[in-house]
């Protein structure tokens, strides 16, 4: 069938969605969403939305003491808030997101993080509560935590959970540090994106912070990054047609075409779709409903691979972090994107890699993390080099002091799941794990 769509929603018009996107090399910013998982003092068990000591009442505080205007549900309940440019939002699960202003410097980004991790242990600790930056929940497993009353969860819970094993488990215990880069041109975005992806596996091995399941060590250092295998393949992990010379915006559009929608929005309302190709949405429409521009836009955002590209390319492989190493990885990922030169550089390290060892770095360093062996050597001598070139690209040189903590750990050989578990290993009781990890992963 020939494609057909409304103008607005021709090919040529999906182009210039990305196409607008495009900035002057000198208005390039980040931006980062720094999630989090909260957890009660006394039990280690995650915290619910409601009631007295959930997430609801910590976000009704942040309100009433810091002036945040909250946004709510349907059902009349907060899901997010808003100040500014800024934005807390929840995850499924309850985790809590701050979604920050875009800045030119690692510092503005440092200082709204720790305002606002600040505001939240202000409200929180009264209540028992604390906030871990950490890659997935330690103690508690997915069918334990209450669901956040948010239409689009409920759409997503009914329309993914037969397409993934962990797909819940994605939902409501995990939590990472996103990180969005802007782009001067088609060139520069695929540039980017290509080399996201290529990054993935990297990321995951040197960020890997999720060990922990059910209070116990897992089989895996990024429990989080092995959860996102097992999540709706469709969706998620890495676009491989990638690393064809020939793709572009036109490839991506294609891809992004192919994967079935999940909802639109109407009026307000969240509507389900039934789970087809997006393109056959925008040719034949649904249930009365004709495509409309908005649910392009809505439509990219329910990709959730390693790095998507939306007016900007968001990298999505890291696992959440303490505060300083966190601020590492937003640092590591500008020195080596934001430098022509670093960028290059970063590439060719790279771009021999075949196919077949991408997908195996994919699938190991969520075990195995810096000591996955490639090539006859551990991830963390390529890591080491990389980190070099990303202090190298750095042009402003009070901001390589961000990535100290990093450059300690891979001196040590080790990613933060490794010392969280050294950490942990000192405890022999239940209380004293729960210590351990406040100890270790509190924020």
């Amino acid at each position: 069938m020939t494609f057909k769509a409304p103008p607005d929603l021709s090919r040529r018009s999906l182009r210039e969605f990305f196409l607008s996107g495009c900035k002057a090399e000198s208005d390039l910013q980040i931006g980062v969403e720094w999630e989090k998982v909260g957890i009660f003092r006394d039990t280690g068990k995650a915290i619910p939305y409601g009631g007295p000591r959930g997430v609801k009442a910590v976000l009704e505080l942040l309100c009433k003491r810091f002036g945040w205007t909250p946004v709510l549900s349907s059902s009349h309940e907060p899901i997010a808030l808003k100040k500014g440019l800024s934005s807390i939002t929840l995850e499924p699960g309850g985790q809590i997101e701050l979604s920050g202003e875009k800045a030119f410097h690692l510092h503005e980004n440092a200082q709204e993080l720790h305002t606002h991790l600040a505001q939240i242990r202000e409200v929180s600790e009264p209540l028992g509560i604390n906030w871990l930056g950490i890659g997935a929940q330690p103690f508690s497993t997915y069918e334990e935590i209450e669901w956040v009353p948010k239409e689009r969860y409920g759409i997503m819970r009914k329309s993914l959970e037969k397409y993934g094993a962990l797909t819940y488990a994605m939902m409501k215990e995990t939590a990472s540090v996103q990180v969005s880069l802007d782009y001067t041109s088609e060139a520069d975005a695929i540039e980017k994106f290509r080399l996201a992806m290529a990054l993935a596996p990297l990321l995951t091995a040197m960020f890997a912070n999720s060990p922990l399941e059910k209070g116990e060590r897992s089989a895996y250092l990024s429990r989080r990054a092995h959860i996102w295998t097992q999540t709706d393949p469709e969706r998620t992990g890495i676009v491989w047609d990638v690393f064809d010379p020939a793709f572009d915006f036109d490839s991506y559009i294609g891809y992004a075409l192919r994967v079935p929608a999940l909802f639109i929005q109407r009026d307000g309302t969240w509507l389900p779709v039934p789970r087809a190709p997006f393109e056959d949405f925008i040719k034949k429409g649904w249930n009365g409903f004709s495509a409309e521009p908005q649910d392009w836009d809505l439509h990219l955002t329910s990709l959730f691979t390693e790095a998507r590209l939306r007016k900007y390319i968001e990298i999505r492989s890291v696992d959440c972090q303490t505060t300083a190493l966190g601020l590492s990885a937003v640092a590591f990922l500008k020195g080596i994107f934001y430098s022509q030169s670093a960028r290059k550089e970063t590439w060719d390290r790279l771009k021999d890699w075949s196919l077949e060892e991408r997908k195996y770095l994919q699938k190991q360093t969520p075990v195995q993390a810096l000591q996955t062996k490639h090539r006859s050597q551990p991830l963390l001598e390529t890591a080491k080099s990389l980190l070099q070139i990303s202090e190298k690209g750095l042009s402003d040189g009070n901001e390589v002091s961000f990535l100290a903590p990093l450059k300690e750990l891979m001196a040590e050989g080790r990613c933060p799941a490794q010392r969280l578990l050294e950490c942990y290993g000192q405890a022999s009781t239940s209380k004293a794990r729960i210590e351990q990890v406040l100890h270790c992963a509190g924020i």
